[in-house]
């Protein structure tokens, strides 16, 4: 049986490792990725690679945060935060369906058959994709909203932290699209969230934030 603070401890050192992922994630692309190079030619780039597999393995982490998240808190939360974290989990594990391509196979891709990771080609036209990427962008942003509001109204977490949270997590977006700027500021605002709250369960202080 893990030991509640131990349980505090290993959620603590993966929204710390989360947090970290978000803001290299930030900064790799605007450092690393051609902005003067069509997208078959990105992809092509070595770096695509790099970024995008760490953006998949910040996705695959974000359903087992969530859950870390939810359960310090889910008596506090309520029917709120149970929606906002069914319909958050969901919308990053889809994400990370997307990620898996954008890592795996666009490379593939856009040597036998660029036409289809370009941005006016027949993948980006077909209704059904365009049904997806909007699932992945709207379940997700609802659900970090509802999410976030069920936290600061928890008041488990210090307010300030989840009011970032509530914030940045909407702006994240898919972090490999284009324009960067507001995915920047989200990425910033969530990762110094998540950083916060990590510190406080490693160091044991969550019942001090919750009765103050």
């Amino acid at each position: 049986m893990i030991s509640t603070g131990l349980l505090n401890r290993l959620i603590g050192i993966l929204l710390i490792i989360t947090s970290i992922f978000l803001i290299i994630l930030v900064i790799l692309p605007s450092i690393t990725l051609p902005v003067d190079k069509t997208m078959i030619e990105g992809v092509n780039d070595q770096q695509w690679r790099v970024i995008s597999v760490l953006a998949f393995a910040l996705y695959m982490l974000f359903p087992i945060v969530i859950i870390g998240l939810y359960v310090k808190q889910y008596k506090e939360s309520g029917i709120i935060g149970l929606i906002g974290f069914v319909l958050a989990a969901l919308g990053a594990v889809i994400n990370s369906c997307m990620l898996f391509d954008m890592a795996f196979v666009w490379p593939i891709l856009s040597i036998h058959a660029p036409e289809l990771i370009d941005f006016s080609g027949p993948l980006f036209r077909a209704s059904i994709f365009s049904v997806a990427h909007n699932l992945i962008v709207y379940l997700g942003t609802i659900g970090f909203i509802v999410f976030g509001i069920a936290m600061i109204r928890a008041k488990v977490f210090p307010r300030f932290g989840a009011v970032l949270f509530t914030i940045g997590m909407p702006l994240t977006g898919v972090i490999l699209f284009p324009p960067f700027i507001l995915r920047a500021i989200g990425s910033i605002l969530a990762g110094a969230s998540l950083f916060w709250k990590g510190i406080i369960l490693i160091k044991g202080k969550l019942n001090e934030e919750r009765s103050a």
